[in-house]
């Protein structure tokens, strides 16, 4: 398994947009063994401003030994109220349910070989990046999370496969992750978006001295100026009769309210 080296991002950031500060005129070495131009260092700095309005994640220490539990504490004061935060939440109880869920589900390790502080920190991460605001938006982020980790989980497995009924096991579950996957993110974009009413027209019924107008109608129900709706087309039928799907005028054809 490959594992990359830790390094604070953040931290290497605010070094080199500071060094820019202090010295703008010439390329500097911000970053110890690394030697950046200008242009870099600018678009570090544009970076830097950016991280520094995203929430941080929490750091945790932890403590482990073979089949005792968990120590878990945190690096600083400021981590405590992070760690609420990550999931939405001011009560410790709630955050505390859901982080034993990410330990569950999107840790390796177990009671014989517990996770690393590392790759819990890692995890915690990643429900940051969510950025939930409430608990319902705390708990889709805690299974988003566990869904994409057990997936490429899953996907490790389908590389090294060695036969046919091995890479149908692991590819079909994957599959069923990912899409379980989708389906969870487009429930927190439902969510969020609980405030707005969307209207949908099914029929359009004319009745007796009606029209129906195609094109731009002013607010108020009041029908826009002649000159200002030159492209529309006045559409007259019979009263009782439904406006159909499509109507086919010259040269175009005008799509349904369905659309």
């Amino acid at each position: 398994m490959f594992r990359l080296r830790h390094q604070d991002l953040r931290d290497e950031i605010d070094m080199a947009a500071e060094a820019l500060k202090r010295n703008p005129a010439s390329p500097a070495s911000v970053v110890p063994e690394v030697t950046l131009s200008r242009s870099e260092i600018r678009e570090l700095e544009s970076l830097a401003a950016t991280l520094r309005n995203r929430p941080r994640a929490p750091r945790l220490k932890i403590k482990a030994e073979r089949g005792k539990p968990l120590h878990i504490g945190v690096a600083a004061p400021i981590d405590a109220a992070r760690l609420n935060a990550v999931f939405g939440t001011a009560e410790s109880g709630f955050a505390d349910l859901m982080l034993a869920g990410l330990l569950n589900a999107a840790c390796d390790g177990g009671p014989s070989n517990p996770p690393s502080e590392r790759s819990i920190n890692q995890v915690l991460a990643a429900v940051t990046g969510v950025g939930a605001r409430d608990e319902v938006e705390g708990m889709l982020a805690t299974q988003m999370v566990a869904t994409h980790f057990a997936a490429v989980t899953l996907l490790r497995r389908l590389k090294g496969a060695e036969n046919i009924p091995q890479q149908d096991s692991a590819g079909g579950l994957a599959v069923k992750l990912l899409r379980s996957y989708t389906a969870q993110m487009e429930a927190l974009q439902r969510y969020r978006g609980k405030g707005q009413q969307k209207l949908t027209v099914e029929h359009v019924h004319v009745h007796e001295g009606g029209q129906a107008i195609v094109g731009n109608v002013q607010g108020g129900g009041v029908p826009a100026k002649p000159e200002e709706q030159s492209h529309a087309t006045a559409l007259t039928f019979e009263p009782g009769q439904t406006l159909p799907s499509q109507i086919e005028t010259v040269g175009e054809t005008v799509p349904s309210a369905r659309g």
